[in-house]
């Protein structure tokens, strides 16, 4: 099973606005996202952070028409609590043992590498499967992670701690390296700022 969290936790401090939803050739960012993973998914569970996002985006999902079941919506069970959050309340609602988890704003991300990932994370002595950099630099927000790790994020939030990196840290991670997932790198593209967005 190919279950998926969305990460869309509302307004970007960089961007000033909601990056799921800003307009990427002719669509918003997130529709970009769930095209590219709807028809290998099983469920895909969006992340929002408060109900006026939910409304909004219930709006973006109104022109999608097919596959329309497996999108569920979710919201941050602690409030401002950043992408640590996110993926607590999304494990708290997939029907999987693990779930790979995927910012909004990588509108590129590639079957490919999704599949890829899916085929790693097989291996069950490992708690989550974290794409790795030739240079070391990890992609926490484009990996997978086992649902019984709900507990570990419960305690690092409760601790005020936030970042994922301190997640993995605790875990019993396997470390794929990026080539092996996608050489051209698209699939961890992110739009950070106005100038991120491709002029095509």
């Amino acid at each position: 099973m190919k279950s998926f969290i969305l990460l869309c936790g509302g307004k970007s401090r960089r961007m000033g606005q909601d990056k799921g939803s800003m307009n990427l050739n002719g669509k918003p960012m997130i529709i970009h996202v769930i095209k590219n993973l709807i028809a290998i998914a099983d469920e895909i569970i969006v992340v929002l952070s408060d109900k006026n996002q939910v409304d909004d985006y219930n709006k973006i999902f109104e022109g999608l028409k097919s596959n329309r079941s497996k999108l569920h919506i979710s919201t941050d069970i602690f409030e401002d609590k950043g992408p640590l959050a996110g993926i607590l309340a999304g494990l708290e609602k997939v029907k999987s043992d693990k779930a790979m988890v995927v910012p909004c704003d990588s509108p590129f991300v590639s079957e490919y590498f999704v599949n890829k990932m899916f085929k790693y994370s097989n291996e069950p002595v490992y708690d989550a499967f974290v794409p790795r950099w030739p240079d070391g630099k990890l992609e926490p927000l484009h990996s997978i992670y086992k649902k019984d790790l709900k507990s570990n994020i419960l305690k690092l939030l409760n601790e005020d701690i936030r970042d994922v990196k301190s997640l993995i840290r605790e875990l019993n991670v396997k470390y794929i390296d990026v080539d092996s997932l996608d050489n051209t790198g698209k699939s961890f593209f992110n739009i950070n700022r106005i100038d991120d967005i491709p002029d095509k």
